[in-house]
């Protein structure tokens, strides 16, 4: 004997029902974190901390350095706010973070930063010269800060201050 026809159903109300028999329907939420996580923290922060494991609403995300560590230890609250917002309903409710492997960023590597007013008034070669001297920072978030500051600070110690264009006194 046949059985009946069903009424057709859409193929995303179908998995959701079966992944909901099978009880992995959560699980199958929390790994929304690794689609979502390069969006909500943006690619600067995303070449240096990913999601490593995601249990129970516990969110253990690795970072490349204790720098970034402790960086990210401070937004980790909004951080994981931006997460539950995407995610719907909530699922991170710890945030933690390590030192640890971060695989090969997929994304284009970001535009080089355009040369700016202050180097084009600083010598080439002590612009070669902070360079050198901030190559072991690698792209450290106070990198570009400090860069900035050091260029400034050079061409002021270049210009003739306004108390040398003064006349002596007698």
């Amino acid at each position: 004997m046949s059985q009946p026809w069903r009424h057709p159903v859409k193929i995303a109300d179908a998995l959701s029902g079966t992944l909901q028999r099978l009880g992995i329907e959560s699980r199958m939420r929390q790994h929304e974190v690794w689609r979502v996580w390069p969006t909500v923290v943006g690619p600067q922060i995303a070449r240096h901390a990913e999601p490593h494991s995601f249990r129970h609403g516990r969110l253990i995300v690795h970072v490349t350095d204790s720098v970034w560590l402790h960086h990210l230890s401070m937004m980790r609250h909004r951080l994981a706010a931006a997460l539950n917002e995407r995610l719907k309903p909530a699922e991170v409710r710890e945030f933690v973070l390590r030192i640890g492997e971060i695989s090969p960023s997929m994304g284009p590597a970001p535009p080089p930063s355009s040369p700016s007013e202050i180097e084009g008034e600083t010598d080439p070669a002590r612009i070669a010269e902070i360079e050198t001297a901030l190559a072991p920072l690698g792209d450290a978030p106070f990198r570009d800060t400090l860069r900035r500051l050091w260029l400034r600070a050079s061409r002021e110690s270049t210009k003739p201050s306004d108390l040398s264009r003064q006349r002596p006194r007698r």
